[in-house]
């Protein structure tokens, strides 16, 4: 869901519950990505980061209609749960960053084992 407010009416609690999961979809993969590079599927863990990926382009796109739409004049009523959600795109975000740093270091760490392994094999042939 990417949606472009035209109205506060646009604004309505299914709109931001439909915000906050989606957010939440976003942040479920990026926790999952690191997860599953532990375990060594580094191409899922990529998988996994792009999804978070599309989730959060619509989450941005709908977060910029509210900003645009807003226009620093405050139309958009700031209630508790518009700052929970705008709180959960910003850890979302810099989590998904981590999340890419946390995959690459996993999977550096999985290719330095597998040549340590291979190379005492080799040394004990």
């Amino acid at each position: 869901m990417d949606m472009v407010i035209h109205s506060g009416e646009d604004i309505s609690e299914e709109f931001l519950m439909t915000l906050l999961c989606q957010v939440g979809e976003a942040r479920a993969a990026c926790m999952e990505a690191m997860v599953v590079a532990r375990q060594g599927d580094h191409l899922k863990a990529q998988s996994l980061l792009k999804e978070s990926d599309k989730a959060l382009v619509a989450v941005h796109k709908t977060q910029t209609s509210l900003i645009g739409f807003d226009e620093g004049a405050g139309k958009v009523k700031m209630t508790l749960i518009l700052t929970h959600i705008q709180d959960h795109i910003m850890t979302t975000m810099l989590c998904r960053d981590l999340a890419e740093e946390m995959v690459a270091i996993q999977h550096k760490l999985t290719q330095l084992e597998v040549q340590r392994n291979e190379s005492y094999a080799e040394a004990n042939i």
